[in-house]
């Protein structure tokens, strides 16, 4: 009987402190809402004046801008487009504005803070290029699910097409500084030697392969003409082994006619040692710290807040003190 009237107690005693918490909060949230009702305008002028600043600041600060270029490296220059890539990346830290001049870039601020080149693994570029090698496709698939870092490393980087260059810019960088960066990774007068012979060797590619259909499309007219039948004009007669080897004509008109689009398609890409494949725009680098119009009204209502509630715990403390000094 004693025990219950025990628990009976406890029960009443948490209760009751419950409800003084609950009472508590409620006080404390009626203190707020009277502090923002008295205090509704110096607020709202403290949230209007932290935007503004905020806005100007973010306006007039010079934070970084960050834009991802694809590029495509033609004339197997990828390892000099890569050595390029590294000595404008070391030039660029160390301020040499003599050789930043040289190739366009400004002079007056640095345009370019950081650079980083990495290739886009295509698993298909590996195993068309590799396929009369001993890895196989298999061997590659398998490698993409368990050594990423394989594909990207300098072993199989000058095998992909496309490659994705980051570009960490200050303040003063803009569409010039692609194209600056352009410019000079297509400067190399031993590949733009290369870039006219490739180019004549392609179209002459072209022209052959023209030729080749031609002479095909030749063999077909000579055919039909030579067994068309009087008796059905409507129709051809072809004995076995002749289908067969049109057949096999056909197909290789087909795979012809592909490689002459794909030459076609490259040709275009063919005007400069180094492609652009994107229209790359710079974008300010966003953090936390950048959100100027979020922050500086925070603050400002921050401090006030805090003042206020210092304010009023010191003039509390000193109304106890004087009644205690009474």
């Amino acid at each position: 009987m004693a025990q219950n009237n025990n628990d009976e107690i406890d029960l009443g005693v948490v209760f009751r402190k419950l409800k003084e918490q609950y009472r508590n909060f409620l006080i404390w949230l009626y203190h707020c809402v009277q502090f923002v009702i008295r205090n509704i305008i110096i607020l709202l002028v403290l949230l209007v004046v932290g935007i503004a600043a905020g806005y100007f600041w973010k306006e007039n600060s010079k934070g970084e801008k960050i834009t991802e270029v694809i590029i495509q490296n033609n004339f197997n220059s990828t390892n000099y487009v890569y050595n390029a890539i590294l000595i404008l990346k070391s030039k660029s830290k160390q301020g040499d504005l003599k050789f930043l001049s040289k190739y366009g870039f400004k002079t007056d601020e640095i345009e370019i803070k950081d650079l980083e080149i990495t290739p886009i693994v295509n698993i298909l570029d590996l195993a068309k290029k590799t396929k009369d090698e001993d890895r196989t496709f298999e061997e590659y698939m398998a490698q993409t699910d368990f050594e990423d870092d394989i594909l990207l490393s300098e072993v199989f980087y000058t095998e992909y097409t496309y490659h994705r260059l980051l570009i960490t810019g200050t303040h003063v960088a803009g569409d010039e500084t692609i194209k600056s960066l352009i410019n000079y990774l297509n400067s190399s007068d031993l590949y733009q030697e290369i870039k006219a012979v490739s180019i004549e060797e392609t179209k002459a590619k072209i022209a052959r392969n023209e030729k080749s259909i031609k002479d095909i499309e030749g063999v077909f007219e000579s055919y039909v003409d030579s067994n068309a039948v009087a008796a059905a004009a409507s129709q051809v007669y072809f004995k076995n082994n002749e289908n067969n080897n049109l057949h096999f004509l056909l197909e290789e008109k087909r795979i012809i006619m592909d490689e002459i689009e794909k030459l076609k398609i490259e040709l275009i890409k063919y005007d400069d040692v180094v492609s652009l494949i994107n229209q790359p725009k710079f974008v300010s680098s966003v953090g936390i710290l950048d959100r100027k119009t979020i922050l500086v009204p925070f603050f400002l209502i921050f401090f006030f807040v805090a003042f206020s509630v210092i304010r009023s715990t010191y003039r509390k403390a000193k109304g106890w003190s004087d009644q205690r000094d009474r």
